[in-house]
């Protein structure tokens, strides 16, 4: 439902705000979500690992001191750049809202972090109740602001209040339940369980920011090489063909990551017959979808959102191939993980990274317009996606001969929101 509103409301907002205001939010969040992956050296994901309630609740104190450190680094970048602007130039059109940037980063990287300790007691429904509260706190706000002012910041301030009630709601439930507890946290504790997971911030960190690089630097170089409009075209374009994904793929994904690590080791051949069935399934979902988009995206994104946004439907023919790939492939993006194939996943996190700058920098650096870089780009990800799929199929193949711990272990570790955003 929360998807669903997100999506609702978007002929409604592009008719409210132009797509320099979209390209705007999307550099926003890029930029915020850059830096939330760092924002809590990823102790978060440590919350669902102890075997007493008062160790998770210490690292959830950890992962909240961790948060607020970073906002205060960021506060203080802020500050330069209001006096001194040294950021670049693909960033520009935030200058004189970037103060809202430290408070989206507490807000969601509270919300990120209590989110990890609802998943640890099987919360899922308050996980469900939290983000509908959110997406609709952001949708109101922007309406709202969008009817009384011209400009980005209504989009940036309604990006703000969605990530800070999601994160308030998380914090008046957890101070219901576990009070003492809370009370009960002591900075020795916290110093402890920060050596004991040192590993998270020292090697998981990386890949993680290297993961989310590979989201959110297009955005970036777009802006920086072609403009804040020419982002906002591929905002929406992102915003309305990725919603399948995170609806369909992403429950799918929650079915088969539980069942493939219970099969790695006990029955590899029926692994390898639920990760065929899981993507020729989603194979036959998305190709209707694929092929009307392909034909008919300008015309459908003009009739929808306002003739404006016709470039957008451009940008979302040339994608359309590459978001199919990744709806096929989204299920099963664990896999490589689930067997204990990180290097794979890792050196597939570069690749991904190195293709994504190459694909938008070089038709820039060639005289190329907008329109041959996206094309560029969603060509060089649905190839990727593609090696993904292919690296999945053989790791299957031949997981029953690879040694090391049990694959549940390995899900418990690198089950992270920046891992399953392949």
């Amino acid at each position: 439902m929360a998807q669903v509103i997100a999506v609702i409301s978007s002929p409604l907002l592009t008719r409210l705000y132009k797509p320099s205001d979209f390209g705007a939010l999307q550099i926003f969040i890029s930029v915020m979500g850059l830096a939330l992956v760092a924002a809590t050296g990823r102790y978060d994901v440590a919350i669902l690992l102890p075997e007493d309630e008062q160790s998770s609740i210490n690292l959830i104190g950890l992962s909240v001191l961790c948060v607020l450190f970073s906002a205060a680094v960021v506060t203080g970048v802020v500050i330069v750049c209001h006096y001194h602007w040294i950021l670049p130039a693909s960033v520009l059109v935030l200058r004189g809202h970037l103060w809202l940037l430290p408070v989206s980063i507490v807000g969601a990287g509270m919300y990120q972090v209590l989110s990890y300790w609802a998943m640890r007691r099987s919360h899922y429904k308050q996980i469900a109740t939290t983000k509908f509260m959110q997406v609709s706190a952001q949708v109101g706000t922007q309406l709202g602001v969008g009817l009384l002012t011209h400009g980005s910041i209504g989009l940036l301030i309604g990006d703000a209040v969605g990530r800070v009630v999601g994160s308030g709601r998380f914090l008046r439930d957890l101070w219901k339940e576990y009070a003492d507890q809370v009370r009960a946290i002591r900075l020795s504790q916290m110093l402890k369980l920060a050596l004991r997971y040192r590993e998270y911030p020292l090697i998981s960190l990386w890949g993680a920011l290297i993961n989310f690089s590979g989201l959110a630097l297009p955005s970036l170089f777009l802006a920086q090489y072609y403009g804040a409009q020419d982002t906002g075209w591929f905002a929406l374009v992102n915003r309305v063909l990725g919603v399948p994904a995170a609806l369909i793929g992403a429950s799918i994904a929650q079915v088969y990551t539980s069942e493939a690590a219970k099969l790695s080791r006990s029955d590899p051949k029926r692994l390898m017959y639920i990760f065929l069935k899981t993507t020729r399934r989603m194979l036959y979902l998305g190709i209707a979808p694929c092929a009307v988009f392909m034909m008919l995206a300008p015309s459908i994104f003009q009739f929808i959102f306002g003739h404006i946004w016709y470039e957008a439907g451009i940008y979302a023919r040339y994608l359309g191939l590459m978001f199919y790939a990744s709806f096929i492939n989204s299920p099963v993006t664990m896999t490589l993980s689930i067997l204990e194939r990180q290097r794979s996943q890792l050196v597939w996190d570069v690749s991904r990274l190195a293709l994504t700058i190459g694909s938008i920098t070089l038709p820039f650096h060639l005289g190329f317009g907008t329109r041959i870089a996206i094309l560029c780009y969603g060509a060089a990800m649905t190839l990727m996606y593609g090696i993904h799929w292919t690296q999945s199929y053989y790791a299957i193949k031949h997981c029953g001969n690879r040694p090391g711990p049990t694959a549940l272990a390995g899900v418990a570790v690198t089950c992270s929101p920046g891992s399953a955003q392949n």
